[in-house]
């Protein structure tokens, strides 16, 4: 079986970002779902590669999707960078924050909007309260102000 020729620039994209931020780490490529791709990032001191709420991380994961999709053969594909587990710390904290919105919500009767959050995040929330029937969510805004507002489910 043949190397995936999207591993390479995916390794050497995440790998120029962390040189390039002076951060001192491993990089290994996995196989991701549907025949995606994840770069996992391990060192000591993670925090300039993940930035601010995963903006630089992010960043480098549409570089490097970009970077897959442009091989030989390549074809539109998840690429996903994360960096000391980051990502599930995320998706933990996202959706603990998405049930306290709801909760108000409902509490409340009244709309919730959150902060401002990238597309992976809305994705997050949206899916964290999806199987609750006193609430619905929605997006709101343009890039990059787009935001989840967290509605009472309205009562028939």
């Amino acid at each position: 079986m043949s190397e995936d020729p999207g591993r390479s620039p995916l390794k050497d994209v995440v790998q120029a970002a962390l040189d390039g931020l002076g951060v001192v780490a491993t990089v290994e490529i996995d196989d991701g779902e549907e025949g995606g791709l994840i770069a996992r990032i391990e060192g000591e001191d993670l925090d300039a590669i993940i930035g601010r709420d995963g903006e630089v991380l992010d960043a480098v994961q549409l570089l490097a999707a970009q970077a897959v999709r442009r091989q030989p053969g390549g074809q539109r594909r998840g690429v996903l960078v994360d960096a000391g587990g980051y990502r599930a710390r995320r998706a933990e904290l996202l959706a603990r924050l998405a049930h306290k919105a709801a909760d108000e919500a409902v509490e409340f009767g009244e709309e919730i909007e959150l902060e401002p959050m990238s597309a992976l995040d809305r994705r997050t929330v949206h899916m964290a309260i999806a199987d609750r029937a006193d609430v619905d969510t929605r997006s709101e805004g343009e890039e990059p102000r787009r935001r989840i507002v967290v509605v009472p489910a309205t009562r028939d």
